[in-house]
Formats: structure tokens, sequence, C-alpha cells
């Protein structure tokens, strides 16, 4: 393949949701209920265990405002991922989202799949008025969204993590100036 083909399939697959990855075509949607099981085990396979799962099943029962997406692949689902609504202990009235968890099949990681998700749901949140995301992952990926170290916000995770691994990135920029505090997620996160 050429330089100039690669670009243009970039340029393709940040356009449009649906593209073409391993010789199938790839549609982000929202997730249904129908879908449940598939996320579930996608999201075990991942993971290599049920933790997370189950986090997706709590979440849906916890809380109605979140943002649940998948990427399809022939009618089988190959990506999944899930915000939800948290906010900021000294400023409450601050809407964030959390981005957590996501999975994508593991023979078809490197396909742009969780970029594709990453970038939709992004997206979504800003159009239902959250002013920033955060995440705790893994801090050579989620840069490339724009996601930078929450502690340059003054925010902070409820757990003992790496500075560079909690990230946030601000949906509006200036939403943030003058708010800190400790980010709180619902409490599905604390049951894990």
């Amino acid at each position: 393949m050429t330089l100039l083909h690669n670009i243009s399939r970039t340029l393709q697959r940040r356009r449009n949701s649906t593209w073409h990855a391993l010789g199938y075509d790839t549609t982000v949607r929202p997730e249904r209920p129908d879908d449940h099981n598939a996320i579930a085990t996608l999201t075990s396979n991942a993971f290599n265990g049920d933790t997370e799962a189950r986090l997706i099943n709590s979440l849906r029962q916890q809380c109605v405002d979140y943002i649940s997406l998948v990427a399809e692949q022939h009618g089988n689902i190959v990506g999944h991922i899930l915000f939800s609504p948290a906010t900021l202990d000294n400023h409450p009235d601050t809407r964030l989202m959390a981005l957590a968890p996501m999975a994508v099949s593991n023979v078809l990681q490197h396909q742009g799949i969780g970029s594709a998700l990453v970038r939709a749901g992004l997206k979504l949140c800003k159009e239902q008025g959250a002013v920033a995301v955060v995440v705790l992952g893994h801090p050579a990926y989620y840069p490339r969204f724009g996601f930078t170290a929450a502690s340059r916000f003054n925010i902070s995770c409820p757990w003992q993590v790496p500075d560079n691994a909690f990230m946030l990135l601000e949906l509006d920029t200036g939403s943030l100036k003058g708010k800190s505090g400790q980010v709180n997620y619902q409490r599905a996160f604390a049951q894990l």
C-alpha cells in the first residue's frame, strides 16, 4: 500500500463511522438490549475475566444517561465502549463522563476499532453536555485523542494510580477553569 492510500483510508475512517478493517465493513452504533450477551463475552475475553462485564451491567442498572457504543462487523460485536456520568466533589454541577471500560476483539487489535469507538463516544459526550471526559488508561494510547494528565487541571482520581494514567480531556476549552477536586465515579466502580 502506498502512503497516499494509507492517508486516504485514515481520513475516511475519521469522516465515517463505517470503515474497512481486516476485510470487513465495521460500523459504530449505540448498543441495543440484544447486544448485551455479546458485549459481556467480548469484554470478558478482552480482560481475561468477568469483572469489567459485571461493571457494565451494574452501570446499566445504576444510571440512565450513560453512553454505550459497539463496533459491529457483519452482525458480530467486535468492540465496545462505555461512558458513565461523573462529577467533581468540589463542583457537583460540573458534568463529566468517565470512559470505562473499552474492549476490542483480541484478533482485531490495532485496526482502528478502538479509536473509532473513542472518537464517536467523545462526540456524543459533548453533544450531551459533558464538559470533560476522564479515563484511567494506558498513557501511551489516550493522548492521541487529546487526553492529558488530569493533575494538570488539579483533578484527582479516587484511587492510588500513576499520575500519567489518570487522564482528562476538556471537551469545551476552559470549562474547568477555577475548578478542581476529586472525580466522583458511579458507585458501581466501588463495588469492583
